[in-house]
């Protein structure tokens, strides 16, 4: 078996043309931009403690838009990432199915979807970060919810230039994946932490994504691939 590390990183994408490059990442800056922030307030359930939110996403017709379903993974990732609201996700028809079979009006259903998950305590002060769970389809066709953080960094006086993202979400073939990434002038790098090694072929599915991500925002960028056990020397 060869050693992990030919798992990482996965080779760097062609880069863009310049302006198209420019206006990806400032769209995608943009998008992260207007979302609000995390308070320190006592916040209402997250959408992955909701009692039967899963079940309702299925009766409503929404698996066809979650990211790992028909739709592949990169573009509905960013599009129910980045989205605006639950609303202009879901669509009005989705959503009102979705709030009839949660027995909410359709304003509350919205609301729980974008309720933003407490960050953990690793990523510091909580009002410095926005956030959002975002459902995707997990192999088996369960759904799991991805825990999504980002905030500006203006370590070096241009916050409107680079964003600092984390990520986790537990799956069953794999355990606990966190993903660290920086959105800075043009690129996108990120590390994707497994608790278990990964295949070969779940890796280069992951590093076909990611490149899709890429193409998408045109940006460049590397996702490196690690799991737990190579800190250990494993």
């Amino acid at each position: 078996m060869p050693p992990e590390e030919s798992l990482s990183p996965v080779a760097p994408v062609a880069a863009p043309a310049p302006r198209e490059a420019g206006a990806g990442y400032a769209a995608a800056a943009r998008a992260l931009s207007a979302l609000p922030r995390l308070g320190a307030a006592e916040p209402p359930a997250e959408p992955s403690a909701y009692p039967g939110l899963d079940a309702a996403l299925r009766r409503a017709g929404a698996e066809a838009l979650l990211p790992g379903g028909p739709g592949g993974l990169a573009l509905p990732l960013m599009l129910a990432a980045l989205r605006p609201g639950a609303a202009g996700w879901l669509g009005q028809a989705r959503l009102a199915a979705l709030a009839a079979a949660l027995g909410l009006p359709e304003a509350e259903a919205a609301a729980l979807l974008d309720t933003p998950p407490a960050p953990p305590a690793s990523l510091g002060e909580p009002s410095r970060w926005a956030g959002r769970q975002v459902p995707l389809r997990a192999p088996g066709g369960a759904i799991a919810w991805l825990d999504l953080f980002w905030r500006a960094d203006g370590r070096h006086g241009r916050a409107r230039d680079r964003h600092v993202l984390a990520a986790r979400l537990a799956l069953p073939g794999t355990g606990r994946v966190e993903i660290r990434a920086r959105l800075e002038e043009g690129r996108l790098d990120a590390v994707m932490e497994t608790a278990q090694a990964l295949s070969r072929a779940m890796a280069a599915d992951l590093a076909e994504g990611f490149a899709a991500l890429l193409r998408r925002l045109r940006l460049e960028g590397n996702l490196t691939l690690r799991h737990a056990g190579m800190q250990a020397g494993t």
